[in-house]
């Protein structure tokens, strides 16, 4: 249940509640009076702290004026009569002056605490951040620098014992394959600082899109060879157009494309899909893996973010990057799927006319 003091209220709401305290609260104070001979007219100051936990300073002031002329009318002779003499008018602004500071005592402690608790929430936010990224460098960071490790040994080792060159290659490829995935982690989290801390910008250029695709594509097709992953490239004739910075879409699409081979089981297919559109170019990246189920298609962007059930493990940050690379160039990019029928990523993009109103806003 969410905490009473940060529950989020319509202005409506808050002020009819406002007149019901002060209202509720005076007809209590009636009740005291005919039972017990007493006045509690404190009440009526119970009822300004109500309102102005519920709904604060606003409503709590409502209360107080409520409860000031109510006071008066209801309970100080002459009964039935308001600001019938100076004394009256006086007992009146008494009571608001009262109810005012009680309302802003309280209000204010309102907004306090609900600041806390944003800065509580920030900080288990930054320390959940701090923790995931600890565990990304200590899990995703430890196999690769072992691989380094262990080949520089065996190089070292050969070296002493005569080997040849030739024969200390496939050493030196996994050393400089481990090495290339201990850069690209690296590279993913300082886009991920950046972007987080609002630097992450983009130098987008005139740029045919078409040669864009076909990089991507080549970035991954040794993965794809490797399971024997057909990808198939759908290029119009006459490639769109788009204001884009080539080095920065090329990593969202190597990284679509990469998931899609990554996720699609061996002998199966990719497809990879430019459109023109109305509206903007299209790229769509299709895999043939096992889907992605209706309640986490809508979290797949988020930072650090993966599928619990799923059996390939990595950083969660390649989704987040590319969101916010697409939407530094003013367009989106969204996921379709379904559970066990593989899943779709979109990227649309402006016209290259709407791309340079966007960027020199």
């Amino acid at each position: 249940m969410k905490n009473f003091l940060l529950a989020e209220r319509t202005a409506t709401l808050q002020y009819a509640a406002a007149v019901l305290l002060a209202c509720g609260f005076l007809a209590l104070v009636h009740v005291f009076a005919l039972l017990e001979g007493t006045r509690l007219s404190s009440l009526a100051i119970v009822s300004v702290v109500l309102s102005a936990i519920y709904g604060g300073m606003g409503p709590a002031l409502v209360t107080a004026a409520i409860s000031a002329v109510g006071m008066d009318y209801f309970f100080v002779e002459p009964v039935g009569s308001i600001f019938n003499s100076w004394a009256g008018v006086l007992r009146v602004l008494i009571y608001g002056a009262i109810g005012f500071v009680v309302a802003s005592i309280v209000a204010s402690l309102r907004e306090a605490y609900r600041e806390l608790h944003a800065q509580y929430r920030q900080t288990e936010h930054a320390k959940q951040a701090r923790e995931s990224m600890l565990a990304i460098v200590s899990h995703d960071l430890r196999s690769p620098l072992s691989a380094v490790l262990l080949g520089i040994a065996y190089v070292r080792r050969a070296a002493k014992e005569g080997a040849r060159m030739a024969e200390l290659a496939g050493a030196l490829d996994a050393i400089h394959r481990s090495a290339d995935m201990m850069k690209r982690l690296v590279d993913d989290l300082l886009d991920a600082a950046t972007i987080e801390a609002g630097r992450f910008s983009v130098a987008p250029e005139r740029q045919a899109l078409a040669p864009i695709v076909e990089d991507a594509v080549e970035a991954a097709r040794l993965a794809a060879e490797a399971k024997r992953i057909d990808i198939d490239v759908g290029i119009p004739e006459g490639s769109p157009v788009a204001l884009v910075d080539r080095q920065r879409l090329t990593q969202v699409l190597a990284n679509l494309i990469g998931n899609a081979v990554k996720f699609s089981p061996e002998g199966a297919r990719v497809k990879v899909e430019l459109h023109s559109g109305r509206t903007g170019p299209r790229i769509d990246v299709t895999d043939s893996g096992p889907g992605i189920s209706k309640e986490d298609l809508p979290h797949v962007f988020s930072r650090y973010w993966q599928a619990a059930d799923s059996a390939h493990r990595g950083t969660g940050l390649g989704l987040f990057i590319a969101r916010s690379i697409v939407e530094a160039h003013g367009g989106r990019i969204e996921a379709s799927s379904a559970a066990g029928r593989g899943a779709t990523f979109s990227v649309f993009l402006a016209k290259p006319d709407d791309q340079l109103s966007i960027h020199r806003r």
